[in-house]
């Protein structure tokens, strides 16, 4: 009996020891793929978490919270998420709906009859983006307005389609279901998010920035674009948003955790019942079904379909984008794999990285970003180079100058960026996907560039006389 259970305790331990190696590999190609993105063109700034089978297998932070300081991002960091909000809202909604405060066959025209068409709006075209209300306010994202007068601003406007016909993203849905959660709760959308949502999912470092001046402690300051000194546009603080003013549908900062624990609760029923889970996952039809696309939007969730005879296979995602933030929660629901990524650069990728992560985890194949060219210092013969080059196909011209010492490109009449020599002849920017090359010559000035941008070759451009 002894040597049975001798046996049985090595057999076991022989399991826990290989699934440990096993784990490790998997952390360990990660990192890599990590530490390869982080020096690539499109470098990962912020916190990612990473999850299998319900259990987290990696959590890491990479770059600035902080340009100006040069303060790194940690694992408690927090991001504006962006329209990842309008997540939270949907199911702040769907509770209404299961206390059945309200239905989803309620026309808009209940709560808000100044909207044009609201008669022929229902709470299930607003969650399913369905409505036909227009993408975004007529308001500027910095504008320090109210959610309510971003959903106004809209009133008058005509439906861009009629509601059921189609799929169109639409922020401004949002805020029609945020005023509809504020009047039938009787709160605020971020108390009602507070006690119902953020306390049952234990979210502890969730929450909005009410105002220009309020102090978020560990918040991560936005990366994006802003011309400098010599009105070039280069890396910089993101500009100011007010955050506040997309109510329900994208005014929320968060934390990686925060995110985990929101999606945790979610899942296993403790926000909505489970039926109403499976709903938010469901393809609702519409009369013109767009066939070439395979997404589409449930209840909450964005759903890319990739299912064919073998399985069926849904990528159930949500992200958000404003100024110098980006926000992703993926679910790879077949494979029970999570990938939550909240980033602070306008620059960095996420998609293709959870694509690869997944591939890490299933053992398959996954590609390593191509690192970031290193730039040397600009010489005299490179000067030859300077000059404005023709653009025909876009009608437009290619200006090269040369600006406090760098060189600098200006086209399509926007505001000039920096051009970094990666040789002689080679030169890219950091704010775009872009790359110039120059045609070698023996002549005292440059004749010929190649304009490529994305990996793509645009267009070969002539220089015009002086």
């Amino acid at each position: 009996m002894q040597k049975i259970v001798e046996q049985t305790l090595v057999f076991v331990l022989a399991i826990i020891l290989n699934f440990s190696i096993s784990a490790q590999n998997y952390v360990e190609k990660i990192e890599e793929l990590l530490a390869a993105n982080v020096n690539s063109t499109n470098p990962f700034n912020g916190s990612i978490l990473v999850a299998q089978k319900g259990e987290i297998i990696y959590k890491g932070a990479f770059g600035l919270a902080d340009l100006t300081l040069e303060k790194p991002n940690t694992i408690d960091s927090k991001y504006f998420i962006g329209s990842v909000t309008k997540l939270i809202t949907s199911v702040a909604i769907l509770q209404l709906i299961e206390q059945k405060k309200i239905s989803l066959s309620d026309k808009l025209s209940k709560w808000l009859p100044e909207i044009n068409g609201s008669d022929q709006i229902t709470i299930h075209h607003l969650l399913t983006h369905q409505s036909g209300l227009r993408r975004d306010s007529h308001q500027d994202y910095d504008a320090e307005v109210s959610f309510r007068e971003r959903l106004f601003s809209v009133k008058k406007d005509s439906l861009r389609f009629a509601p059921g016909e189609k799929e169109s993203y639409s922020s401004v849905g949002f805020y029609a279901l945020t005023h509809i959660l504020e009047v039938v709760s009787g709160m605020s959308f971020e108390d009602y998010f507070e006690k119902y949502i953020f306390a049952p999912a234990k979210m502890l470092n969730t929450g909005v920035k009410k105002s220009k001046t309020q102090k978020i402690k560990g918040l991560s300051i936005g990366i994006g674009l802003a011309p400098d000194k010599n009105e070039v546009n280069d890396i910089a603080p993101a500009r100011y948003f007010d955050s506040y003013s997309f109510g329900g549908g994208g005014s929320l900062y968060s934390t990686i955790d925060d995110m985990w624990a929101f999606f945790n609760a979610l899942e296993k029923g403790k926000l909505v019942s489970y039926n109403t889970v499976r709903m938010m996952k469901l393809k609702w039809p519409v009369k013109y079904e767009n066939k070439k696309s395979r997404l589409y939007h449930s209840y909450g969730w964005e759903i890319y379909d990739y299912s064919n005879e073998d399985r069926p296979f849904l990528m159930i995602d949500y992200a958000g984008k404003i100024y110098g933030y980006k926000s992703m929660i993926r679910y790879y629901e077949n494979d029970d794999i999570v990938v939550i990524t909240l980033c602070n650069s306008r620059y960095s990728e996420r998609s293709i990285l959870a694509y690869n992560i997944r591939n890490i985890l299933l053992d398959k194949e996954y590609e390593l970003p191509k690192p970031a060219p290193k730039s040397i210092p600009i010489n005299k013969s490179m000067k030859k180079h300077l000059g404005v080059y023709d653009f025909p196909s876009e009608k437009t011209t290619v200006e090269i100058k040369m600006v406090d010492g760098k060189f600098t490109l200006t086209s399509h009449g926007d505001k000039p960026v920096y051009l970094y020599p990666s040789d002689e002849h080679s030169f890219y920017t950091k704010v775009l996907p872009l790359k110039i090359t120059f045609e070698p010559t023996s002549k005292r000035k440059t004749q010929k560039l190649e304009f490529n941008f994305n990996e793509e070759m645009i267009d070969t451009l002539n220089r015009l006389k002086p």
